[in-house]
């Protein structure tokens, strides 16, 4: 199984035969438009936003899945999505963190507030967390109430580890791959996207794709990861 997590900085329709380029069997999409176009015969589109240009959009392009009844429209952004064929339970995410309260102050935009109300559906079966995080323990501050470090230590507990750090051995924070280049330069790079998987799902390989390849098409890069049958 491939899965595959991208902002693509809007546009996906005219973006979406790049996205397709990589083989995913299923694709987080960040910053994408409701109304898309050009998905291939038995692909499915689940998409959650409250700008119809500029939302989160998840892709299965074979494999039957369903928004689980837990979701909350006041989620900026997350999507639990079941995809039994697959074994799997799917958190997309794109956190908007404190910028949620833009939408209204009933708008949940934090992580960790979704994240402990998913507890028991994120332990009830195989589950992958993937996403824009919007963060990084680079921010973190004493005490600070979204700090990277609280949100990683939650999943772990969880047995849901950050793909890209246990497969390359890199902490937090010191990232030799950035998945964010600010204002498009490559002298800035950040690692603000994250798949998070259950213990029980064994990785064959965990990509972060070359900014230069990349470059025309947003200021994000897509994470590639692989897995083996499980």
């Amino acid at each position: 199984m491939r899965i595959v997590t991208w902002n693509c900085n809007l546009s996906l329709s005219r973006k979406l035969p790049r996205v397709m380029s990589l083989g995913p069997d299923i694709a987080v999409i960040q910053e994408c438009e409701r109304d898309l176009r050009g998905l291939p015969d038995g692909a499915q589109y689940i998409w959650t936003g409250n700008n119809p240009r500029k939302g989160l959009g998840v892709i299965s392009f074979g494999a039957s899945m369903s928004l689980d009844p837990s979701h909350q429209d006041t989620w900026s952004y997350f999507l639990p999505i079941n995809i039994p064929a697959l074994r799997l339970r799917l958190l997309a995410t794109w956190a908007y963190n404190h910028r949620a309260s833009r939408f209204g102050p009933e708008h949940n935009g934090m992580p960790l507030n979704v994240f402990s109300g998913l507890k028991d559906w994120l332990s009830g079966a195989p589950a992958v967390v993937a996403g824009d995080f919007n963060n990084s323990v680079v921010w973190d501050r004493p005490d600070g109430p979204n700090n990277f470090a609280a949100v990683d230590e939650f999943l772990r507990r969880l047995d849901l580890r950050s793909v890209y750090h246990s497969e390359t051995g890199e902490s937090l924070g010191t990232e030799s791959r950035g998945t964010f280049f600010h204002t498009k330069n490559a002298e800035r790079p950040f690692h603000i996207d994250y798949v998070y998987a259950h213990h029980s799902i064994p990785i064959q390989q965990a990509l972060v794709e070359p900014f230069p390849d990349w470059r025309q098409e947003s200021d994000h890069v897509p994470i590639v990861i692989d897995t083996k049958d499980f």
